[in-house]
């Protein structure tokens, strides 16, 4: 019989950087080879992570990763990212994690996504949507444990691997106190550089 480990006993969950980068780009690579997370025919290269990592910084979402508490190399990384780019969307983020081929099953898609969950509360978002593969029921069954409900499904959206594939999006509206604003809404952004797990 196997024994859980709390991830937190192996891996440090903190902001990104771009020394991370590499370690990221491998990680999206891989899952551009040899699955259906990602609508890609071929792996990019380190500048496409550089420009997003820097957009992502610049409009105020977060990145963090799972980084090895030995090495502090990222072996998993999450992130909130602009739903649509006109403003009255700003309150909404669409969620990514992706986590290395090899450290698959240890719970640290729980993990953050759970960290993910609490940055939108603070960040005051109103909602977040994923959007996963229909095939990837236990991606699916992960964020409904997490209040995530079904938003629909496209189908045949994407063509990958010789066959069409459905795309399930999900979506949760944040707990979060309802709030006005005179005007346009309001974005609050991203902690970046005093960011530390676990820290209201």
């Amino acid at each position: 019989m196997s024994i859980k480990t709390d991830p937190l006993n192996l891996y440090n969950i903190r902001e990104a950087t771009e020394d991370d980068l590499p370690q990221i780009l491998d990680i999206y690579n891989e899952r551009v080879l040899n699955s259906t997370a990602l609508f890609l025919y071929d792996t990019i290269p380190l500048e496409n992570r550089q420009i997003w990592f820097r957009d992502c910084k610049a409009k105020g979402y977060p990145i963090i990763v799972a980084a090895d508490k030995e090495t502090d190399v990222a072996i998993a990384y999450a992130s909130l990212g602009q739903h649509r780019p006109h403003p009255c969307f700003v309150l909404t983020a669409e969620i990514s994690i992706y986590i290395h081929v090899d450290h698959h099953r240890r719970g640290l898609g729980r993990l953050l996504l759970e960290e993910l969950i609490a940055i939108a509360e603070k960040m005051q978002l109103r909602s977040l949507i994923a959007a996963i593969t229909s095939e990837n029921s236990p991606s699916i069954q992960l964020f409904n444990q997490y209040q995530f409900t079904l938003a629909g499904t496209f189908h045949d959206s994407g063509y990958k691997f010789g066959r069409f594939l459905d795309v399930t999006f999900l979506e949760r509206i944040i707990k979060a106190k309802a709030v006005e604003f005179e005007g346009a809404a309001s974005f609050t952004s991203f902690p970046w550089g005093h960011y530390r797990y676990g820290i209201e």
